[in-house]
């Protein structure tokens, strides 16, 4: 592709050099660079990109798009390399890359899901609906990036622009007419998902997580916002309108509105529900009175919302009633989201991903109200705080998990570069004077211990890690899975009495 093809889209305060240079490809990241590449220097968390336009020179670089205007020009004019000054680089990369790859998000029905909690689970069932209904759909999110039969394990929840334009065109490529992606704030604060034509949004919910990187929660807002602005005429907006954010998220934009929830003013209803440890029937209903019974493997009220959201997806899509059902009913599990694991001794296991306040008393409510229904014992909640992250919830979460389990058992979860004592002391300042808890610093040893504890109809929940597979200790990725040292447990324990 010629660089005048890709200059037409961007905006250019200052251009030097030959706009019918050919690009190969595009980088951000100078260690990626291959001759006759486009190079995007970006201001990252951590580093500036500015600081390795020579070497993404001297990697082959035909041209680079800058925003910070601090090498003089004749320095790409001697080694004939074109320099494009744009105000604000992110945003040219998202635009060079869609160009790049011929506006992949145009030619597929590209589903974006973001709000604080249930991304993960809403994108799986949405995915589910829309390939019941003959849509061959891809997905991109926090656990893989699904492209036909390639599964590539996730980097970030949202990758950046030039991976997303990427992936997508590869999708295109393959025959899949959609795509379902979960949309982080971060992305949409950092403009990766920019430029993208999304046919639907959907917001899940809005609570307290991430303010180490957005400050406020103002601010976090806002950046969720971004998505619901950004929508077409022709895009439908999906939204919560139980939660306080819900009206408010789509307030500007352009889109049609479609609400779900138990309000009566939802547009897709939650008329009644029932749950048990093995699943959950929901009633649903739509404008004009048709109503869905769908009975769900999924557990817990906030599956619930889950589901009525990828619900009024397929409506708003139109989906077939009998297909929304179908894929729905379809999803068995999702990998660290409420995952069950039935202990040979009676009692149960829930592994989740909650590592927010409002997340893990969701869950645990969850588990609180399936014991209601079908008796239980007593609940065993194992869980800590990440490090190097916002660390105003760890009393908050410490209060939850005390004040509604019987038993907690503090531990670590990604400490990262601070100490893991130092986390756990920051938990304990919220327990409920006179709760039973337990500290182990240990992850593994926390979890055996809880198991150690728990009695038949007893429930243990693992929060925190879900899926991940590993341990962040300093930079660090340690193997490590919350599923697997329960499996272990059980399989040394049956050992033991044979």
């Amino acid at each position: 592709m010629k660089l005048s093809e890709i200059l037409k889209y961007l905006k250019v305060k200052k251009f030097v050099g030959d706009e019918n240079v050919t690009i190969s490809g595009i980088a951000y990241d100078s260690r990626e660079v291959d001759e006759g590449n486009l190079f995007v220097a970006i201001r990252g968390l951590n580093v500036d990109g500015h600081r390795f336009i020579p070497e993404a020179v001297l990697a082959g670089a035909v041209a680079v798009i800058l925003e910070n205007d601090i090498i003089d020009d004749n320095y790409f004019v001697e080694r004939n390399v074109a320099k494009i000054v744009v105000p604000d680089s992110r945003k040219a990369l998202a635009v060079v890359s869609s160009a790049f790859y011929s506006f992949p998000s145009k030619k597929l029905k590209l589903v974006g899901v973001t709000g604080t909690n249930g991304k993960t689970t809403t994108t799986h069932l949405i995915k589910s609906i829309l390939e019941f209904g003959g849509m061959k759909t891809g997905l991109i999110g926090t656990i893989n990036y699904v492209i036909g039969d390639e599964i590539i394990p996730a980097g970030q929840t949202t990758p950046e622009s030039l991976e997303l334009n990427k992936f997508i065109s590869k999708m295109v490529e393959k025959g899949i007419s959609a795509c379902v992606m979960e949309v982080s704030s971060h992305a949409l604060a950092l403009d990766r998902v920019y430029e993208l034509d999304f046919d639907v949004g959907v917001f899940t919910n809005l609570t307290h997580d991430h303010l180490d990187f957005h400050q406020t929660f103002e601010a976090y807002f806002q950046a969720k916002k971004i998505l619901f602005d950004s929508l077409k005429q022709s895009a439908y907006a999906v939204y919560n309108i139980d939660d306080p954010y819900g009206e408010k998220i789509i307030a500007d934009t352009k889109a049609e509105k479609l609400s779900y929830g138990r309000s009566e003013r939802a547009d897709v209803r939650i008329k009644e529900f029932k749950f048990g440890f093995d699943g959950t029937r929901v009633v649903v209903q739509f404008p004009g009175g048709v109503e869905l019974d769908i009975n769900s493997k999924l557990i817990g009220e906030f599956n619930v919302y889950n589901i009525s959201s990828a619900v009024a997806v397929g409506y708003a899509i139109g989906i077939e009633y009998e297909d929304i059902k179908r894929g729905i009913e379809a999803v068995e599990n999702v990998k660290g989201r409420f995952e069950k694991i039935t202990s040979p001794d009676g009692y149960t296991v829930i592994i989740d991903y909650a590592h927010t306040p409002d997340a893990l008393e969701k869950c645990i409510d969850a588990i609180l109200k399936v014991k209601e229904q079908v008796g239980g014992g007593r609940l065993i909640t194992v869980f800590g705080c990440g490090g190097d992250r916002d660390k105003s919830k760890r009393p908050i979460m410490g209060r939850i998990s005390t004040e509604k389990s019987d038993i907690t058992v503090i531990t670590s979860d990604n400490p990262r570069f601070e100490d893991p004592e130092e986390i756990i002391s920051d938990i304990l300042e919220g327990v409920k004077e006179n709760s039973v808890y337990y500290v182990f610093v240990d992850r593994r040893e926390a979890i055996e211990r809880a198991l150690e504890m728990a009695e038949k109809n007893d429930v243990v929940l693992i929060a925190g890690k879900g899926h991940e597979e590993y341990q962040i200790i300093r930079d660090v990725k340690i193997p490590f899975s919350d599923s697997q040292v329960v499996f272990e447990y059980f399989k040394t324990k049956v050992k033991g009495q044979s």
